[in-house]
């Protein structure tokens, strides 16, 4: 019996595709090949690699996934999701496709660009042949040079100079039900110099079938832009979740990141965001929450390379039954990044004796004039809190949900729309409440 290969068996599913691609322009074609070659090389990472140190990469990979087809699912799909999406601007994409019957993109401004790769490439082709291939912070990420490989077509975002787009956009990307396959989202925001953007990225799968969805987002903020990205992990119990996430702010710009991670079995986030001109901000904050077996692996990297750049970084775990949390956050201050100013905090709540978090905040400074601080903390609820709400009339399940959800609030509060963020309260209690946790199951 031969050993399994997952370079082989993706050579043979991305040869297996060919007529798929076969109106692709050749400059696609070659793309897709040299990402292919490129994750046949770095191979899979094993478990002396530092960066996979805590979560098996041959658990991910050494399985014989297949690429997602065509698939379709019907508007009341999107209303199972409880989400307040209804009524908002949004580009729906299922398996990987744009579904054209379930986007909605009225009130946009005028210029604003919404649409998939495929319809771009035969007019913008030139400007999409760089941002299809494997984001520079991602050269060495097998994973991420696998998405760009097998990714079927790509969300593009696209704001014009001086635009603000007053309405959250949702781009949702939905897996239809399906076992053992794999999709590989993508998404492409632009926002040129001075324009304006809030966006909501969402992955959710309908059912619990066993997957692998392997994602990747490239966002460019341009000069004095401001992007908010909100990215939501919502996906079923079966999922295995990869993702890469790049960001780079030019002069003056602002990006603010919102994660939050409540799905998925198997789920890590590597994201790194590159402030790359003078007073670029970036703004960091991330939610995980898991419970019986679930695992989470948060990675990131704020890479300050000129002068008076500020990163700002708050990342917060719950984990209960014998759930796992990982995060690791390095912020790197380049030795012409002078008057830099970085915070960086990962807090996390253990309300169980089995679960468990690896925490590990870093700091590499190269610059002499710069103000950084890093901090992590682990620990259980209160007992002195839940004492006190005993003492006034709580009993001990109600005691432990509030002081639970106040841990989260922290986090959702940057969640401006009320019925997304009690949503997503929700689902978070709803996750411990199945470990026994906020329903008052003991520690």
């Amino acid at each position: 019996m031969s050993t399994f290969s997952p370079e082989r068996h993706w050579a043979e599913a991305f040869a297996a595709a060919a007529d798929v691609r076969a109106g692709e322009p050749p400059w696609l074609e070659a793309t897709r090949k040299g990402a292919l070659a490129r994750f046949a090389e770095l191979g899979v990472p094993a478990r002396k690699h530092e960066e996979w140190k805590y979560t098996r990469a041959e658990r991910i990979a050494n399985h014989p996934w297949q690429p997602a087809a065509a698939a379709s699912i019907g508007a009341e799909a999107l209303d199972e999701l409880e989400l307040p999406v209804a009524a908002a601007p949004r580009l729906v994409f299922v398996n990987g496709r744009l579904a054209p019957d379930l986007s909605r993109l009225d009130g946009l401004p005028p210029g604003v660009v919404a649409t998939n790769a495929g319809a771009l490439l035969p007019r913008d082709g030139a400007w999409l042949e760089p941002r299809l291939d494997v984001p520079v912070p991602f050269t060495d990420r097998a994973f991420a040079a696998l998405a760009v490989a097998m990714a079927p077509d790509a969300a593009v975002v696209r704001i014009p100079r001086d635009v603000s787009v007053e309405a959250t956009l949702w781009v949702l990307f939905v897996s239809a039900p399906g076992e053992d396959v794999a999709a590989s989202p993508r998404l492409i925001v632009e926002a040129e110099p001075g324009a304006g953007l809030r966006l909501v990225e969402l992955h959710a799968s309908l059912g619990a079938s066993r997957q692998l969805h392997n994602a990747l987002t490239e966002i460019v903020a341009g000069a004095a832009a401001s992007v908010e990205h909100l990215r939501l992990q919502l996906e079923g119990a079966g999922t295995t979740h990869v993702a890469h996430v790049h960001a780079r702010v030019a002069r003056d710009a602002r990006y603010a990141s919102r994660t939050i991670a409540l799905g998925a079995e198997l789920s890590r986030l590597d994201l790194v965001v590159t402030l790359a001109e003078e007073g670029a901000e970036a703004t960091l904050d991330g939610l995980y929450v898991a419970a019986q077996t679930q695992h989470h692996e948060s990675r990131t990297c704020v890479d300050h390379q000129r002068p008076h750049g500020t990163s700002r970084e708050l990342y917060k775990g719950v984990l209960a039954g014998r759930a796992r949390g990982v995060f690791s956050g390095k912020v790197l201050v380049r030795k012409d990044a002078q008057k830099s100013s970085a915070e960086q905090k990962n807090e996390n709540l253990l309300l169980s004796r089995d679960a468990e978090v690896d925490s590990k905040p870093q700091l590499e400074i190269e610059a002499d004039d710069v103000r950084c601080t890093h901090g992590s903390t682990i620990g259980q609820l209160d007992e002195d809190a839940l004492f006190y709400l005993r003492a006034r009339g709580l009993d001990a399940p109600a005691a432990r949900a509030l002081l639970v959800r106040g841990f989260l609030g922290e986090i959702l509060a940057g969640v401006e729309d009320e019925a997304l963020r009690e949503s997503l309260e929700a689902r978070a209690l709803a996750t411990l409440s199945r470990a026994g946790v906020a329903a008052g199951g003991a520690p």
